[in-house]
């Protein structure tokens, strides 16, 4: 789980229309190919704003087993001045599923007082299975990050 909270002196529609250029944003940025090109697919509404992440160029299909990797926040604009605020979260109706799941053997190893290797395999399978999605959370962070900061440039015409 991250959190996001950016500001950057632009209207809101400019700020919008810059993050929604993927090609824009990514230009010039290397990824590795092992695990992909990542792409943002954005949804809004109102202010309200969803972003989610897939690995396009890999050598498997990036499935986002239910939901995958999101971004949920607010794009708003007070004053000239736009500001993003919101959460980015992996695949939570999983987790929460897992989490129970976990609890639950952990319950019973005290209940039988009795060690299970149950709990120790579920973390390694969360942890192996799920490496690529929490991976995606820096890329969703950075992305947002890179977009601020190429607008800002843009609209300063700062070079690098």
């Amino acid at each position: 789980m991250k959190f996001i909270n950016m500001k950057i002196e632009a209207s809101r529609d400019e700020v919008l229309a810059f993050i929604k250029d993927n090609r824009r944003v990514n230009s010039n940025v290397k990824f590795d190919e092992k695990h992909g090109t990542p792409f943002m697919h954005f949804k809004e509404k109102g202010e309200n704003l969803s972003v989610t992440c897939e690995m396009l160029n890999r050598p498997t299909k990036d499935n986002g087993f239910l939901i995958g990797t999101f971004f949920r926040g607010k794009l708003r604009e007070k004053d000239g001045i736009t500001e993003l605020r919101g959460i980015i979260l992996t695949a939570p109706i999983y987790h929460l599923i897992w989490a129970i799941l976990l609890g639950i053997l952990i319950w019973q190893c005290f209940y039988h007082v009795a060690i299970s290797a149950g709990p120790i395999l579920f973390i390694a399978f969360e942890i192996i299975m799920y490496s690529g999605e929490f991976r995606k959370q820096g890329y969703i962070k950075r992305y947002f990050a890179r977009a601020f900061s190429r607008l800002y440039q843009e609209k300063n015409k700062i070079k690098k």
